[in-house]
């Protein structure tokens, strides 16, 4: 993972040829005046020119973020978005619901770091109502089932990502034993400690498409594999409909196996554009 000057990029996204896309779906930015966390749209073109965009999502961010986000859905004929369980929709009945405790921790985790970090949260930042979303993930049945068959638990995958970690550290020459609680009261004790909270986490998704590419070694998981595969089916049924505009807006630790997956259908990348998910200003 780098990190990137800002300087070389405008404030708010840059764009790339295709010849320099880079393999990120995520980075954190560094520069004097301010560093940022940011996330990629990346165009791909079928040799029919359908146009997917895989537009990477962080589930807690600035809500200006969100807000440019919901603009440019718009122009799309149909943008495929992940929700382990029922639609939108369907969650206003009271039966939908029903199972959706086995990932209620997810919920709560993230609500606890946006009230932490003064962030907004996807799911009242997006408008999942308009009329060209679909949903593309598994149904909570199918989530369960095959995490059995393949005997993948939250233990298994905290055991591999711990492993991932550590392995991305020492890439990164990260030793995180002897600075990380030296750091966490360094910040908690500063006068804007939210905002230097951000920063320490955001230094830390800078990472996560390597410990993902390590969560993900053999047979791949149920929490991205699959459900990369389930979204991908759902995308090869808005193309038949003749939908020929789409994105598939999905979390962007799962966007490095989605790209494989649509080279591997005979897309193209074409080009990249990266878009400031937090703002991360330098104290004056």
């Amino acid at each position: 993972m780098r990190r990137i000057p800002l300087l070389q990029a405008t404030l708010a996204l840059s764009w790339l040829p295709a010849a320099e896309e880079p393999a990120d779906f995520i980075r954190f930015v560094e520069d004097a005046k301010g560093d940022s966390l940011e996330t990629a749209v990346v165009s791909y073109e079928s040799p029919q020119k359908t146009r997917v965009d895989l537009v990477g999502a962080i589930h807690i961010a600035d809500k200006g973020y969100f807000d440019a986000l919901n603009i440019r859905f718009k122009k799309y004929d149909a943008v495929l978005y992940e929700l382990v369980g029922p639609s939108i929709e369907e969650r206003a009945k009271s039966e939908a619901v029903n199972g959706e405790q086995k990932l209620q921790w997810v919920g709560k985790l993230q609500a606890m770091m946006k009230d932490t970090l003064k962030l907004h949260g996807q799911l009242e930042g997006i408008d999942y109502q308009a009329g060209n979303f679909v949903h593309a993930d598994m149904s909570m049945s199918q989530f369960t089932k095959t995490q059995d068959k393949k005997q993948e638990s939250f233990l298994s995958l905290y055991l591999k990502a711990v492993q991932a970690q550590k392995e991305a550290n020492e890439k990164r020459g990260v030793n995180p034993d002897a600075a990380g609680m030296v750091m966490l009261l360094k910040i908690l004790t500063m006068k804007n400690s939210s905002l230097e909270l951000k920063r320490m986490i955001a230094r830390e998704f800078d990472s996560v498409e390597d410990v993902m590419a390590g969560v993900e070694s053999g047979d791949g998981t149920v929490l991205v594999g699959e459900r990369n595969r389930v979204a991908l089916e759902v995308l090869d049924k808005q193309i038949a409909a003749g939908k020929t505009n789409l994105a598939i807006f999905y979390g962007a630790a799962h966007l490095a196996d989605m790209a494989e997956r649509l080279l591997k259908k005979g897309f193209k990348r074409t080009r990249a554009e990266w878009l400031k998910a937090w703002d991360l200003p330098h104290e004056k």
